[in-house]
């Protein structure tokens, strides 16, 4: 279990980058601030609930994904 930890950690570090960082952070502030705003203005009540969630999600994952990596460096 532990080995497969390691493995996918090792992995996912090897991937990450700063291109991948801006791209995560990019595309939660869109989801935010352009995707949110035009499904709500469409009374779609429920998806601009995903979205918005979605969009935290990346911008809060990313910067956790960010802190470990530099931590545990």
């Amino acid at each position: 279990m532990l080995k497969s930890i390691m493995f996918f950690y090792k992995e996912m570090k090897d991937f990450y980058s700063f291109y991948v960082f801006f791209l995560s952070i990019s595309i939660g502030l869109f989801c935010l601030f352009v995707d949110y705003k035009s499904l709500r203005k469409k009374k779609l009540k429920k998806e601009a609930k995903i979205c918005k969630f979605i969009g935290w999600t990346y911008l809060v994952g990313n910067i956790g994904f960010y802190i470990i990596f530099k931590v545990f460096e």
